[in-house]
């Protein structure tokens, strides 16, 4: 008669068979597993441990898990939930390797050693060593999707945020300018003055159109039909008559998808607005160079500068073109030293699109 420590011996000896049999059921079921190579691999080190606690229990007589599962189950929850592997697929995965395991077992053994009690410690082994590692990967799988949904939540509270900064506080903030300027022509220059109140009637229209979008989750802003004529109507309008400014853009603006181009605005125009308002800058050089395979930018004036004790990323302002620009695929960059102005960088990737339409969307 074979003892149980013979037993344990010969599964342990035919252990790579009992894995081919699992690959070979995993991959007849259409399991999803068998189709990853990370996973697959992850799958059948997850079965040699079972089919080792098997060997141990019977070595000694009683069930034996190895605690050292939760590793490898951590890994494969993680691993499952990032490549969008449904629990029901890991749920097969176990029966499949259920099954396997004890046919393969008792096909091992002759008609006169199957004994009851062996085959009884066998497969509580197994289901206990299985049943351990998917409430493990389990709680792993979960915990990956929670941090995934937080981090989407973040992600969206960062967006707001920048639409927010971006649109309606730029509106806000053409709007008070427009305004200073309307105080101070209207007893000698009351035309221009005029206009300066219509401009900011219709900075405050349009801040409240962006509020309604980012209230009701939608981004209904057009991209610009021109960079160059955006920015050109954002200087304008942003009064910048104490200040020399000079605007280049060079390269065909179709090699960048319009929205592209909206965020390339959005992000040129608060380095602009940062000068304006804080530089104290006598010269604003804006440049913008567009190839098939990339767009380069720089805003660059000869104001204060940075402070020495000040990050370069400090602000929200800042820290929104830099999101947008990674958003984008690219980086910002920041130089300025004190009384010595401040350049401002940008570099995003093209794909050389061109595009064929006769016209592009509206302009900001």
């Amino acid at each position: 008669m074979t003892t149980r420590q013979q037993v344990a011996d010969l599964i342990e000896q035919r252990t790579p068979e009992i894995l081919a049999a699992y690959e070979t059921e995993l991959r007849a079921a259409g399991n999803v597993i068998a189709q990853h190579p990370v996973s697959l691999s992850q799958a059948l080190a997850n079965a040699t441990q079972i089919i080792a606690d098997v060997v141990n229990s019977l070595r000694v007589g009683q069930v034996e898990v190895d605690q050292r599962y939760k590793l490898l189950a951590w890994d494969i929850g993680a691993t499952r939930a990032a490549n969008g592997v449904h629990p029901r697929e890991s749920v097969q995965a176990s029966s499949v390797l259920f099954h396997a395991a004890l046919s393969t077992i008792f096909g091992l053994l002759p008609q006169e050693d199957r004994q009851v009690d062996t085959f009884t410690l066998i497969t509580l082994a197994l289901q206990r060593s299985i049943t351990l590692r998917i409430r493990e990967s389990v709680a792993a799988y979960t915990g990956l999707l929670v941090d995934k949904i937080h981090e989407a939540q973040l992600d969206e509270r960062r967006r707001i945020a920048r639409e927010l900064h971006d649109r309606i506080g730029y509106g806000m903030s053409v709007t008070h300018r427009q305004l200073e300027l309307y105080r101070m022509y209207l007893d000698k220059q009351p035309d221009r003055a005029s206009v300066k109140l219509a401009t900011a009637q219709q900075a405050i229209q349009e801040s409240m159109h962006h509020l309604r979008a980012v209230t009701s989750d939608l981004h209904t802003q057009q991209p610009p039909r021109s960079l160059e004529t955006a920015l050109l109507n954002d200087l304008e309008s942003l009064g910048a008559e104490d200040v020399s400014v000079r605007l280049r853009v060079n390269g065909n603006e179709d090699w960048a998808s319009p929205e592209a181009l909206d965020e390339v605005f959005l992000i040129l125009r608060e380095g602009v607005r940062n000068v304006l308002r804080h530089a104290g800058a006598s010269v604003l050089l804006v440049n913008v160079e567009i190839t098939p395979n990339e767009l380069r930018a720089s805003v660059e004036d000869d104001g204060c500068g940075l402070p020495r004790e000040r990050p370069v990323d400090a602000g929200v302002g800042l820290s929104s073109m830099r999101e947008r620009a990674e958003l984008l695929g690219g980086r910002l960059l920041v130089n300025g030293r004190p009384s010595n102005g401040t350049r401002v960088d940008l570099s995003i990737p093209l794909k050389g699109r061109l595009l064929d339409e006769p016209a592009r969307r509206q302009s900001c």
